[in-house]
């Protein structure tokens, strides 16, 4: 992942505030501006979003079906982008505003608005195809629907710019963060192994119980779809319970020694 390091510096004019994220809807929807930081965009606002309280930090995960974390899409399948937006500061709610494009910065794929009643809007801005908050969203966790290109189309590229805000409703006492998020075409990725079910799983166990069960020592971490973190430590190979006081849907990512990485989503009932 790459993080927007290098960021115009927003106008002070009062009426740019007219387009922040922190307003109910993005400035996609609202001005018809591309902010996301991909190439060709307009500026990101960093500048106009600061002053806040707030550590804002980004994720993008990739799933198709049951595997959630999977470094590769299928070209022509509907997959879902899992967007997390968490931060420090307990803030009032979150803003997205997002793309996905080719090498060549043309749109790859195609948006799918799956559920009316989310908080996310789907939108174009000069033909670019856009995925944002179409309010300021109390959780910072997103799902996106993604049909990928055509094969051979090669590595696509997830842009996403997200703020942590106070709700006041202006651009004063929010944060900024953003990134890049690169997927490669299926058989043509390198890099990070995802690991298979006959290496780990796991599986809720009741009363906030986790189990992970492994072939070989892993680095573990679960977070609940609201970005907090529920585990983050080492699991030896064997059994391990873990007591997470937690119900309802996790993310456990994994990490072994070698570098391959697992991830999936446990149900853990109560």
């Amino acid at each position: 992942m790459k993080r927007f390091s290098t960021l115009a510096i927003c106008s002070g004019l009062v009426a740019f505030s007219a387009m922040l994220l922190s307003n109910s809807n993005g400035v996609a929807h609202q001005q018809n501006k591309d902010r996301t930081g991909a190439p060709g965009s307009q500026t990101t606002c960093q500048q106009c979003h600061a002053g806040g309280s707030f550590e804002p930090d980004l994720e993008v995960v990739l799933a198709i079906e049951d595997m959630v974390g999977v470094p590769t899409y299928t070209p022509g399948a509907t997959h879902t982008l899992w967007v997390n937006v968490s931060s420090t500061g307990a803030p009032a709610g979150y803003g997205i505003h997002g793309t996905v494009i080719l090498a060549d910065g043309s749109n790859a794929g195609v948006l799918i608005d799956q559920d009316a009643n989310d908080c996310v809007y789907l939108d174009q801005v000069e033909g670019r195809h856009i995925f944002e908050q179409n309010d300021l969203c109390a959780s910072g966790f997103f799902m996106v629907e993604w049909e990928a290109p055509a094969a051979g189309s090669g590595p696509v590229s997830v842009y996403v710019a997200a703020i942590a805000a106070n709700g006041n409703g202006v651009s004063s006492g929010d944060n900024f963060v953003g990134g890049q998020f690169d997927f490669e075409e299926a058989g043509s990725a390198t890099g990070v192994v995802e690991l298979q079910n006959e290496w780990a799983s796991a599986t809720g166990a009741g009363e906030g119980n986790l189990n992970i069960q492994s072939k070989e020592a892993m680095r573990c971490a679960v977070f609940s779809l609201d970005g907090r973190v529920l585990f983050d430590g080492d699991v030896q190979p064997g059994q391990q319970s873990l007591y997470l006081g937690h119900s309802g849907w996790a993310v456990v990512r994994c990490i072994s020694q070698a570098g391959k990485v697992w991830t999936n989503r446990v149900l853990m009932p109560q």
